[in-house]
């Protein structure tokens, strides 16, 4: 029986590896997951008020992850709101290797082109560079199609904008969690955002003077990453 407890353990850390999203992360840079039961984060951009879901995350093969995001414009309560998707993917080395957003109002829809970004075999491209290429491509070409459709509204036109910042603050709460290749322990995860790996704090031990009521004692833990 221990040792099938030891297998699963193993089989589970082995599958714990990847990239993932932080999803308080994400809840925080947009203030927090407060509307809709925590299920969404209401702010405001250029005098226009948006709201953005908690986005869905699936597991792709190979290792790697796709995104989906639903945000609105609040257009208030006599007029119908406008709606927007965002997908992002991600492979298993944590590279966004390619997105896409559309926007719908008034009967009609825009949709971006779908972003690639390939890495050439031997060239390494940092999180931080692909995100800004992604994104900046991703905004063109979604302001480019909207202008076509001569749209006049301020939180139309703007719309663009906050999906753009929305992309820019999903991939920065997205990381890589790679397993130890002993033992059981996980290293921190660590955001794409940051070109260093940080080091794995460890707790020194506690240590407590005797006495004639107390023993020595002395502990010592190590952090698990938390998954979004």
């Amino acid at each position: 029986m221990k040792l099938l407890f030891l297998a699963f353990l193993l089989c589970y850390h082995s599958a714990w590896a990847g990239p993932f999203l932080n999803i308080d992360r994400l809840g925080e840079q947009l203030g927090g997951w407060e509307s809709k039961g925590e299920r969404a984060a209401d702010y405001e951009r250029s005098g226009s008020k948006y709201r953005s879901w908690k986005p869905e995350v699936t597991p792709m093969m190979g290792g790697g992850i796709f995104i989906s995001m639903r945000i609105d414009h609040l257009r208030g309560l006599f007029a119908s709101d406008d709606h927007a998707s965002l997908q992002v993917t991600l492979d298993a080395e944590g590279n966004i290797v390619a997105a896409q957003s559309s926007m719908a109002f008034q009967g009609r829809k825009i949709t971006s082109d779908a972003i690639h970004l390939g890495v050439s075999a031997g060239t390494k491209v940092t999180g931080v560079d692909q995100v800004a290429k992604v994104g900046t491509d991703l905004l063109a070409n979604l302001s480019s199609k909207l202008l076509r459709e001569n749209v006049a509204e301020p939180g139309r036109v703007t719309f663009p904008a906050v999906i753009h910042h929305n992309y820019n603050i999903l991939c920065l709460s997205t990381g890589i969690i790679e397993p130890e290749r002993e033992g059981l322990e996980v290293a921190e995860p660590t955001p794409l955002s940051s070109p260093e790996i940080p080091s794995h704090p460890t707790q020194e031990p506690l240590k407590v003077k005797e006495d004639k009521n107390t023993v020595r004692k002395t502990g010592k833990t190590t952090s698990l990453p938390t998954g979004p």
